[in-house]
């Protein structure tokens, strides 16, 4: 089997030099990583206001029966005390969680990790870009830049695999996606990164219409 049958063309950097490989691999690193700070920071931002939407919701919830905002067969008011109770669990439980996953700091922690990656990244192209060298020069500085490149990644936790797809959907042409694999990129995307918190944030509202409309 040759290597151009073993490698397809959207890994066509198999089929070349080291150096060819080493610049595909910081490249698409430094990408992956950027993206997963971005989508660690959408998560923060969501996850902030769903909490905020939840403790409102809590809020106006309780204020049913301060105001006597009830059907007395139905949704009554020990109903809305164990709802408010429940709540108020769920809340703090989905509070703690989201705390101790530190979107923030572990976004930050990306973004520092692109822009280390990102140095490497123009001193291999600029490498390549001007002079000539010989295979000797070439495996020298191979060699220093990937020991380089490796240090960088051992300080710093690796990223999801949907940040590497979104690097691939922003680079479709290079990877010739077709509009069926993006659109799935881009659900699974959604699905990973928004959907609880949208969820979070639109449910609670349609319910309890919903049961109001029902309790009539």
């Amino acid at each position: 089997m040759s290597d151009k049958a073993k490698f397809p063309e959207s890994k066509d950097h198999l089929n070349k030099t080291l150096l060819e490989e080493l610049n595909y691999k910081v490249w698409s690193t430094r990408g992956a990583r950027f993206n997963a700070s971005k989508r660690l920071l959408i998560k923060n931002d969501l996850s902030n206001r769903a909490i905020a939407f939840l403790t409102a919701y809590l809020i106006i919830f309780g204020l049913l029966s301060v105001y006597q905002i009830s059907n007395k067969e139905f949704f009554n008011e020990k109903i809305i005390a164990f709802g408010s109770t429940t709540i108020s669990i769920l809340l703090f439980t989905f509070s703690q969680m989201e705390a101790a996953q530190d979107y923030k700091m572990r976004a930050h922690k990306y973004h520092e990790c692109a822009l280390k990656i990102s140095s490497i990244y123009i001193k291999l192209r600029s490498f390549k870009t001007f002079g000539t060298h010989n295979e000797i020069e070439k495996k020298e500085f191979s060699d220093k830049l990937g020991d380089k490149y490796q240090k960088v990644l051992e300080h710093y936790t690796n990223h999801e695999a949907i940040d590497y797809k979104i690097f691939m959907v922003q680079n479709k042409d290079y990877f010739k996606l077709g509009w069926m694999k993006i659109f799935q990129i881009y659900i699974q995307y959604y699905s990973q990164t928004k959907f609880l918190y949208h969820l979070l944030m639109v449910v609670p509202p349609v319910l309890f219409f919903a049961i109001l409309h029902w309790a009539k």
